[in-house]
This record gives structure tokens, C-alpha cells and sequence, in this order.
């Protein structure tokens, strides 16, 4: 292992000279950096004097983009804009660049010729999307094509939607629409063509310009194909609907197949129900072609609901068609449509879709309520009933104030009933709200007679969210262990993982000494043994440090190569393509919030303010014990509302759901305490768009931070499940109405040291291992998901769901299960991660709570781990299995195990006064300086696209960067060490971080 000294000295030398060369490449871009914002200025200024002048813009640091996004030309100078991007930019250049080998270059050619937009830049375009084959270049030239807008284009833009991806044809369908009345002009001519592609544009067309033309390709589209599609294949499906004739809450089984009956407490044999399931392909495999019958269904149903809401479409065999026709009845007479309504409450193909429309009917014609009532006291049918009291338990506000009345009797009456059905959330919320004590007491009286006959089931609720004062009066006892900390169950496969791992741990470098030095080793004596083995085993340390440190270089390699990449497609991007319709996916926002009183208003104002076409947001309040849900109703003025959920993961209890009708974006969900992955969970069930973004309700994003995060779905070319964004320590900050208004170093020296890890975890890991397609984690403070696939793997795992199985890193689990049902199902597909799309989140500030957040990650790590054991070093995984999760296996699940075993031979090296110049160089090198120099590197990457910090704070950042190789990284190794024995000995809770608030530009001005 002897290196000759002269060799050692080099090597430190060589990294002293990077590490200072990194240092002082980081203050000069500092320094350059305030300099460049003031020629951009300048070059903005010179342009608006001077923009007729073609050299003008051949001196600007500024791309023609960027001038032409922040300066809004006069459109009666098309000449001279045309002169001067021809004369800069070279039109001739640009065509030549379209047939480059090189995919960015043929986008970039495509955005300049479409800011040319001469008859030569259309031609060239027109010509080379006929050859393209990467449909992400291709979708560049379509929009290119969009911008010149020249109606000769039309044709060539329709053909290029044949036998392409549903992705392409989704965003170019709109381009061609947006060529209005010369798209309209074009109809004739393809309106008769067989192609289901060019059906799907018309019906698209149709969607938008409805006409009565349009009505009869409609009605035909749906005749013809359902027909094509009448030789489905069907299969029947077991379903379990009651355990007796009675019972209407049948949910669970024992392990016999009975089950105790919740109406009488009785056991009953499982009674089953034989239901008919569409498989989702045709025959002949097209599945395209029904897809086209919905559409125009649909757009029947917004049209001409009558159509629609008779004949064979309410009797149709298709479930999806016969829901969109219950739908299309409570757009007519709502007198006539709401007998019918009831009616399908009997089929359970439609039974929510009905409830949903009769409960819609009822807000807009409150008349009809009596209706309901009436029917509901002489339905026979149970399964109807149980509908029906569903629909009255979300207006039993209504009854309760009946009972100060003279029809107290009849309304005592059907809130009975609806108690018997298990509709208690109304009550529930009105008891612990309500200060009319003469109504309370008549409640009690109706929940004691109730609970006298159905105690199995409703007593538990009422135990778990009344208040103390009415469970009092109730004679019940509060569950007092609801409010403790959730205990993580100890699950044998993760105490096997690590035993197993451990033991191979132990007997690894034993095996390594004894081969190495056999058969000599057993002639020395055990003190020599000792003295030898101390001293090799600081010889693996040190190697070891080092392949950890080139693993990190490569990485780093790899994350320039990808910032690179990314910066020039961003710069591609103009608003007019961004935010043209469909071209980015819909988005819903997802913020779990768990006692997030003091940060909850800033981060949903934060939320509301983005930059992005289309999203929504999604509060999901898990269950809080502090005045999360009362902060959040009085700030936003939120009602209750009937709002029926998608319920196709399984969550804990919904209490119920907000809304006001002036803040349509805004959805507030307050339910029973689950955790995070759980209230990830319901509001992915509550959500409406292609995509939902699950975010930590204590994090802040930037404006475009979305919009840069979604936007790299356009230059994947194969499905994007999953991206991630970055994330920055929001501590030091000055936030103002959710809008961080101050960047800043944190002050808190544990903030700090975190601010370094966080720059060196996304910057110089993600971004290498998002290039190399074998990213595994997206931070749970900011990650974008397809929902599709997220509900097609159960969703986040919880014990509730699928698995009945629960983590701390949801996160990392939910990345790597997708990845591996991607694989297995052969499907391609690109997790990535976007590093300017930015998010600030509050870390830690003491070491108790850093300490409980590092136990909750190293313990969801190795959850993660053996739970997903299967992929480890396995071929079948690809990239993901040859290289992701054995990095993470070796290098932060066992290298934990060797580090601790590394600082005790260090220690004993130092005692047996074994401890040589070689070996501390050696140390030194590996641990040090090459640590300190990837550190250095993450701040470099990072400085490219944003300005973050000023110049003291720069400074701290190197000097923070030197300083955590001196403790605090060892500290967290030991921290992780713990993690794992806690694991193995301990059965406890995840921990929960107190969380300290945002610091508010109000409060900082009092400050000084």
C-alpha cells in the first residue's frame, strides 16, 4: 500500500490548487455578477434607443429571446424586427442548423427561424419536420411553424400528427386551432377523412367552435365507433358488497371469509356480488378509438346534454359513457332530471356520479330538498338510502336548527337516520362548534339513542373528534393516546435487512485481512494481529473516502454537462410557447399541513401566486391539533362544501372539504390524522389535473419556480412519471405575503452548515444522477408526479393503503416504485430534476430537532432499502438497479456502518502510536480535501442561473464548506449509526420537527 512521500505531497498540493481555484472562481463571478445585471440593463436600454441597428445587438450579452420577452416591439415594425434577428442571428445559419446531428441544435435553429418567420424560415421548417423523428425537436418546429402562422402550414402540421405519440398530437392539436378562421376554412377538407387522428383534432376543433355541423360528426363519431368497439372483451369481478341482507357498512373480512356484521353484530357469512369489468383493451387492440367516443361524448353532453341524457347512451353497456349521460340529466329540467337521478342511485356504475349530480341539483334548486327528504323517509331499498342520507348529511346543518322549532319531531327523525347510516362528520362538526345549548342537548339525546343500537361503529368516531365538554355529556371517554406521536410498527424484513447487512459488515474486512495476509497472519501473535489490522483497516478507510469522493466527482462532471443542457432549452422557452394551451400539463398542488399554524398563510399565499397556466391547490390538513384549519378558514373565508372525491386510494377519514367561490384555485381538505403519505394520498383522490406537485406546507416556492419545473416535460421525449425540484433553506430569508422579498445566508450556524449539505445534495447528486436517468430521490418539499401512474402504484404507502405498510421517506419510496413498475412493465421513462426551479423550506435550528429529522431519514432510507431489496445490483432494473441502488446500499446505508468502524481505528492508530505521516496524508486527502472540494463545486454549479447570496454571505459559504469536514459531518454519521440501532432495538415514532415560522419582513423591520 507504500506510496513514496513525494507522490502523497503532489496529490495534497494538486487539490489545495483546485479547491483554491474553485474558491476564487466563485468570488470572481461574484464580483462579475453585479456587473453583468447592469449591462443587461444597459443592453435593454440601448435596444429600445437604437433597436433598428443590426450591430446593436451583435454587442448585447442579451439572446434575441430575451430582448424580445422583455421589450414589446411595435407590431407595425415587423420589417425591421425580421432585419435585424436576419442580420444577427444569420437566417441561412439557422436552416443549415436543422439538419444538425445535434437535437439542441436543430430546437435552437427551430426558435430563431420562428422569430424570423420569413418565407424561407417556413419553407425550411415545413421540410424538416416532415423528417424529424425526435418528437421533442418536432414539437419545437410545429410551434415555430405556429408563430409564423402562414395557413399554408395547416397541411403540412396535420400530417405530422399521424401515428405520433398522444403527447405531440395533445399540443399540436391546439397549435393548428389557434390558427382560428384559416383552420376553420381548412375543415372542409379533412372532415371526411378516416384516420383517428384527424378525428381527434376535429373533435378537439369541436370542443372549442361548436356548430351544428360539428353536432351531426359528433353523433356520427359515436355511432360508428361504438360499434367498432362492441366486441369488448369482458370479465366478471368479484366483488364483496354486503355480509347480510341488511348491512350496509360490509368493509372488511375475517380470516375465515365472515365477517362481523356492523348492523346487527351478528357474524354472516361474505355475500358476494358478481359485477362486469371492461378490460381497457378492444379486441383488436385500439384503444385510441374509444377514447374518441368519450371525447365526443363529452362535448355532446356540454352542448346538447338532451342528446345525450335519453336513449342509448343512459342504457349504454360502457360505464364511462353512462356516467357522462347521468351527468348531462342535471343540465336539464331539474324537476324531471332529479326522479330519474334517484333511480340510478340503484346501479352502482353510476350510484356516485348520481349523488354528486343530485347534490348539485339541490344547491342550485333549493326547493327540491323536500323532494329528497320525502323519498328518503320511504325508501325501502338500503343501498339507495344509504345514498340519499348522504346527500342529507352534507345539508344537516339545516335539520339541526330545526330541532329549536316545531318541527323539531320530523327533523329528529331524519337525523337519526342519517346517524344510523354513519354520516357523522356534520354532527360531529357542528357539536364542537355550537353554542345553542337547548339544540346540543336534543343532539345528545338523538347520538345516545343511536350509539344505544349501533355502538360497534359510531362510537369510535365520536370518541376520536368530539370535543371533551360533549363527550362528557355523552358519558364517553376521549381516545387519549390520539393526540401522541404515531409508533412506527417494527417490521421483521427491515431487523433481517440490517442484521444480515451487518453481519456481512463484520466479517467483510476480517476476510479481506485474512486473505491478504495468509498464511502468515496466524504465526503472528494476537497483539500484532491487532497492530496490523488497526493499521490496514486506515488504509480502507481512506480508499474507501476516496471512491466515495470520485463517485461525487463524476456526479459533479455529469451535473455541469446538465446544467449546461438546461440553462440553453430553458433559454428556448418563451412565454407565448409556455403558456399556449396544453402545452404544459395541468398541475395540482398537494401541501400536507400538521400543526403549520405559523407558517401556513405565507406558504399558501406563496401557492396561490405562481406563474403557471393552469393548477390548482390543494391544502390538506392531517389532523391538526393547533389552529392549522381555524387560521386557514378565517384568512380565506372557506365554506363547506359538497365536494366528492375520487377515492381511488385509500386515506383515513375525510372530516370534510372547503372552498370559496371567489378562490377557485383554492381547496382546503381537513381530515383525520394520518401522516404525510396519507394526506398526500387524499389529495391526490380531491385533485382534477394530469399532474399534482406534492409540496411541505412549511415551503415557499418562487413565482416561476412551477412553470421551470414543468416546462422540462417538453424536452424529455418519453414519459416524465416524476420530476423534482431544488430546495434551499428558507432560514435568513424575509418572506412578505408569501413571496420570499430578501435572500440571505441563514444566521443560525446549524442552518448554515445545512445550507452547504442542501447545495451539495441537489447540486452535485441529483442533477449527475437525473442526467444518467438514475435519479431515485425528488424531495418531498417539491416534487412534480404523473397521477396516472402514482394511483396505478397504489399511491404513497401508508397503512391504510395497498401495502398496509408505512415509511418516513415517502419521498425516495414512491420515485423508486414507479421506477420499478416502469421497468417491469417495459415502459420508458425519465425521472428528472430541474435545478432553477427553486423552493425554500425552513430547516432545523437546534440539534435536537436536526437530530430527529436525520433519525427520520437514515430510518426511511433503510425501510426503502429492504423493502426494495429485489433491485438491488440487479440487471433487470437497469441503470436503477446497477448503479442507483447499489450506491445508495454501499454508500449510505453500509458506509455508515464502516465510517463508525473507520473513527475507531483512527483512534486506535493515534493510541498504538500506529498513526505514520502516509496514513494521515492519506486521511487528509480523502476526507478533506476532496470533500471540501466537491462542496465547493455544488456552490459553483449553483451560482449559474440565480444570483442567491450576496458577496459576505459567499464567503461564509466557503468557509462553511471547509468547516463541516472539521465535526459536524462525523457528528451525522454517528447520528445515522444511532438511527439504525433505534431501528433494531427500539420500537418509537418517525419524530416530528418543531417547526420555528418564517421571519416576515414586519418583524424585521421592528428588529432594526
Amino acid at each position: 500500500m507504500s506510496l513514496s512521500f513525494e507522490i502523497y505531497l503532489v496529490l495534497v498540493l494538486l487539490l489545495l490548487y483546485s479547491d483554491i481555484l474553485i474558491i476564487l472562481k466563485l468570488i470572481v463571478n461574484r464580483l462579475k455578477s453585479k456587473g453583468e445585471k447592469e449591462q443587461i440593463l444597459q443592453d435593454k436600454k440601448d435596444f429600445i434607443n437604437d433597436w433598428s441597428s443590426s450591430k446593436q445587438i451583435e454587442k448585447s450579452s442579451l439572446t434575441y429571446r430575451q430582448l424580445k420577452q422583455s421589450i414589446n416591439l411595435d407590431s407595425n415594425d415587423n420589417s425591421k424586427d425580421e432585419e435585424l434577428i436576419e442580420s444577427s442571428e444569420g437566417e441561412q445559419k439557422c436552416i443549415k442548423d436543422l439538419s444538425s446531428p445535434f437535437k439542441l441544435k436543430r430546437m435552437e435553429s427551430a426558435v430563431k427561424l420562428g422569430y424570423i418567420a420569413s418565407e424561407r424560415a417556413r419553407i425550411a421548417l415545413e421540410s424538416a419536420i416532415d423528417i424529424e423523428k425526435d418528437t421533442p425537436v418536432k414539437l419545437y418546429i410545429a410551434n415555430a411553424l405556429s408563430d409564423i402562422g402562414d395557413k399554408k402550414s395547416i397541411p403540412v402540421l396535420i400530417s405530422t400528427l399521424i401515428n405520433t405519440h398522444h403527447w405531440y398530437r395533445n399540443k399540436v392539436n391546439m397549435l393548428l386551432i389557434n390558427f382560428g378562421d384559416d383552420f376553420n376554412n381548412h375543415l372542409p377538407q379533412i372532415i371526411n377523412r378516416s384516420e383517428a387522428e384527424i378525428k381527434e383534432l376535429i373533435i378537439e376543433y369541436a370542443r372549442i367552435n361548436f356548430s351544428s355541423e360539428l353536432k351531426q360528426y359528433l353523433i356520427k363519431i359515436t355511432e360508428q365507433e361504438s360499434k367498432n368497439y362492441s366486441g369488448l372483451k369482458y370479465e366478471r369481478m368479484n366483488k364483496i358488497e354486503r355480509c347480510c341482507a341488511n348491512c350496509i357498512w360490509g368493509r372488511t373480512a375475517d380470516s375465515d371469509g365472515n365477517r362481523v356484521c356492523k348492523y346487527n353484530g351478528t357474524v354472516s357469512p361474505v355475500y358476494k356480488c358478481w359485477r362486469f369489468k371492461r378490460l381497457p383493451v378492444s379486441i383488436d387492440g385500439d384503444r385510441n378509438r374509444q377514447e374518441l367516443v368519450y371525447s365526443a361524448t363529452e362535448i355532446l353532453a356540454t352542448y346538447y346534454p338532451k342528446v345525450i341524457s335519453e336513449g342509448e347512451y343512459i342504457n349504454s353497456q360502457d360505464v364511462k359513457i353512462k356516467n357522462i349521460a347521468v351527468r348531462s340529466l342535471s343540465k336539464g329540467n331539474p324537476f324531471e332530471s332529479i326522479e330519474k337521478l334517484i333511480v340510478l342511485l340503484k346501479d352502482e356504475d353510476v350510484a356516485s356520479t348520481s349523488v354528486a349530480c343530485i347534490s348539485k341539483t339541490i344547491d342550485n334548486n333549493p326547493e327540491l330538498l323536500q323532494k329528497i327528504i320525502g323519498r328518503f323517509e320511504r325508501e325501502k331499498d338500503l343501498r339507495v338510502k344509504e345514498h340519499l342520507g348522504g346527500i342529507l348529511s352534507h345539508k344537516i346543518d339545516y335539520f339541526i336548527m330545526k330541532l329549536d322549532t316545531s318541527e323539531r319531531q320530523s327533523a329528529r327523525g331524519i337525523i337519526e337516520e342519517v346517524l344510523v347510516l354513519g354520516k357523522t362528520s356534520g354532527v360531529i362538526g357542528f357539536l364542537n362548534k355550537n353554542k345553542n345549548m337547548n339544540i346540543e342537548n336534543e343532539l345528545i339525546l338523538i347520538i345516545k339513542q343511536v350509539l344505544h343500537s349501533h355502538d360497534i361503529v359510531l362510537e369510535k368516531e365520536y370518541r376520536q373528534y368530539l370535543n371533551e365538554r360533549v363527550l362528557k355529556k355523552l358519558g364517553l371517554n376521549s381516545y387519549k393516546d390520539l393526540q401522541q406521536e404515531k409508533v412506527l410498527k417494527r417490521d421483521q424484513n427491515v431487523i433481517y435487512f440490517i442484521y444480515t447487512t451487518i453481519v456481512f459488515i463484520l466479517l467483510l474486512f476480517p476476510i479481506i485481512f485474512i486473505l491478504r495476509h495468509s498464511p502468515k497472519v496466524l504465526s503472528l501473535s494476537l497483539g500484532r494481529q491487532l497492530r496490523t489490522y488497526v493499521l490496514d483497516y486506515n488504509y480502507y478507510i481512506a480508499f474507501y473516502s476516496i471512491a466515495i469522493s470520485a463517485v461525487n466527482l463524476i456526479l459533479i462532471a455529469l451535473s455541469v454537462v446538465n446544467v449546461r443542457r438546461q440553462t440553453r432549452l430553458w433559454e428556448l422557452k418563451s412565454n407565448s410557447l409556455l403558456f399556449k394551451d396544453r402545452m404544459l400539463p395541468g398541475i395540482s398542488i398537494v401541501a400536507p399541513a400538521y400543526n403549520e399554524e405559523k407558517t401556513i398563510i405565507e406558504s399558501a399565499n406563496s401557492l396561490l401566486n405562481l406563474v403557471y397556466p393552469d393548477y390548482e391547490l390543494i391544502i390538506v390538513n392531517d389532523g391538526s391539533v393547533d389552529q392549522t384549519m381555524k387560521i386557514l378558514i378565517s384568512t380565506f373565508d372557506l365554506k363547506r362544501v359538497d365536494l366528492h372525491e375520487d377515492s381511488k386510494l385509500n386515506t383515513k377519514y375525510v372530516r370534510g372539504v372547503y372552498m370559496n367561490k371567489s378562490m377557485p384555485k383554492l381547496v382546503v381538505v381537513d381530515k383525520e390524522n394520518g401522516g404525510k403519505a396519507d394526506s398526500l394520498n387524499s389529495g391526490i383522490n380531491h385533485s382534477r389535473k394530469e399532474y399534482f406537485c406534492g409540496i411541505d406546507a412549511d415551503s415557499i416556492l418562487e413565482p416561476d419556480a412551477l412553470l421551470k419545473l414543468a416546462s422540462r416535460e417538453l424536452d424529455a421525449g418519453i414519459e416524465t412519471p416524476a420530476l423534482g425540484g431544488n430546495v434551499f433553506p428558507a432560514n435568513g430569508c424575509t418572506i412578505e405575503k408569501g413571496s420570499i422579498v430578501n435572500k440571505a445566508f441563514p444566521e443560525n450556524t446549524l442552518a448554515r452548515f445545512q445550507t452547504i449539505e442542501y447545495i451539495r445534495a441537489f447540486m452535485a447528486g441529483r442533477l449527475g444522477w437525473a442526467y444518467s436517468n438514475c435519479l431515485l430521490i425528488i424531495s418531498g418539499a417539491f416534487g412534480l408526479f404523473r397521477k396516472e401512474r402514482v394511483i396505478d402504484v397504489g399511491g404513497y404507502l401508508t397503512l391504510s393503503g395497498e401495502y398496509s405498510k408505512d415509511t418516513v421517506g415517502e419521498d425516495m419510496e414512491l420515485v423508486v416504485r414507479i421506477g420499478r413498475m416502469m421497468r417491469e412493465k417495459g415502459l420508458k421513462y425519465k425521472i428528472d430534476y430541474v435545478y432553477n426551479a427553486n423552493c425554500w423550506t425552513e430547516v432545523p435550528e437546534d440539534i435536537k430537532s436536526l437530530h430527529k429529522q436525520r433519525n427520520r431519514w437514515h430510518r426511511g432510507l433503510i425501510d426503502i432499502l429492504a423493502f426494495h431489496k429485489k433491485m438491488i445490483f440487479n440487471p433487470a432494473y437497469g441503470r436503477a438497479g446497477l448503479i442507483a441502488m447499489p450506491y445508495f446500499f454501499l454508500f449510505e446505508f453500509v458506509g455508515n456502518f464502516i465510517e463508525i468502524q473507520g473513527y475507531i481505528m483512527v483512534i486506535l492508530a493515534i493510541v498504538l502510536g500506529l498513526m505514520n505521516i502516509e496514513i494521515a496524508t492519506l486521511l487528509f486527502v480523502a476526507t478533506i480535501l476532496l470533500g471540501t472540494m466537491i462542496s465547493l463545486a455544488s456552490l459553483l454549479i449553483a451560482q449559474k442561473d440565480l444570483e442567491y447570496f450576496s458577496r459576505k454571505d459567499i464567503t461564509l459559504l466557503i468557509l462553511y464548506s471547509i468547516a463541516e469536514n472539521f465535526g459536524p459531518r462525523q457528528l451525522l454519521s454517528i447520528w445515522r449509526f444511532g438511527a439504525t440501532m433505534r431501528l433494531l432495538f427500539r420500537q418509537d415514532g418517525w419524530g416530528q420537527v418543531e417547526r420555528k415560522g418564517f421571519e416576515t419582513s414586519n418583524v424585521k423591520s421592528k428588529e432594526s
